[in-house]
């Protein structure tokens, strides 16, 4: 890997993520991301929640802002940039709230999930450029994540991740993750499951 870690503290305004005009990182950069992303699927669609949260830093920010329908004139406006903490969020958690949710599933009593959902995460559209932060990436990738519970509940949400990964040893963790639902009014009864 060519990148080193270099913990730090992250503020609440989302990086800027643009692509396109971004220096490219080395196509095996690129790969060891997909593969870590893909990694992350499997341990979700598998219900192994605290190998899941072990992927995340200890500083760790997950949020999911709520969506609104903008105006064209307002397409510029980005609802990952949670103005200093005052945008409502679906989900807003530090690596200690992950902990508790996922201690949670892991209790047996978190009725949402009894019995456990049935998920499929497909991540595709990798997209990574490197960090203005030695040791970080910036990705962004696209989901979509099925869910069946019981005998006929079925959710589906689409959308984008955008995350900051930072190096550590062969492999990477997760020190940021924005979750952009392409929906605005979440339809499924609970947000029970991980992005």
């Amino acid at each position: 890997m060519i990148i080193s870690a270099q913990p730090r503290s992250r503020g609440r305004s989302a990086p800027a993520f643009r692509t396109l005009t971004s220096p490219a990182v080395p196509v095996e950069t690129r790969l060891a991301v997909e593969d870590f992303l893909y990694a992350e699927a499997e341990l979700l669609d598998d219900w192994q929640w605290r190998a899941w949260v072990e992927l995340f830093t200890d500083d760790a920010h997950y949020r999911m802002p709520i969506r609104r329908n903008r105006l064209r004139r307002q397409r510029k406006v980005d609802e990952a940039d949670d103005a200093n903490g005052l945008e409502v969020a679906h989900i807003d958690d530090d690596r200690t709230s992950l902990d508790l949710r996922v201690q949670q599933l892991e209790s047996g009593m978190h009725w949402a999930e009894d019995p456990p959902s049935r998920c499929r995460h497909l991540v595709t559209n990798v997209r990574v450029t490197p960090s203005t932060e030695e040791g970080e990436l910036l990705v962004r990738s696209n989901f979509l994540v099925y869910r069946n519970r019981l005998e006929a509940e079925v959710d589906m949400w689409a959308g984008e991740r955008r995350d900051v990964l930072r190096a550590d040893g062969d492999s990477f963790r997760i020190a940021d993750r924005i979750v952009l639902l392409d929906q605005n009014l979440v339809l499924a009864k609970n947000l029970s499951v991980f992005f």
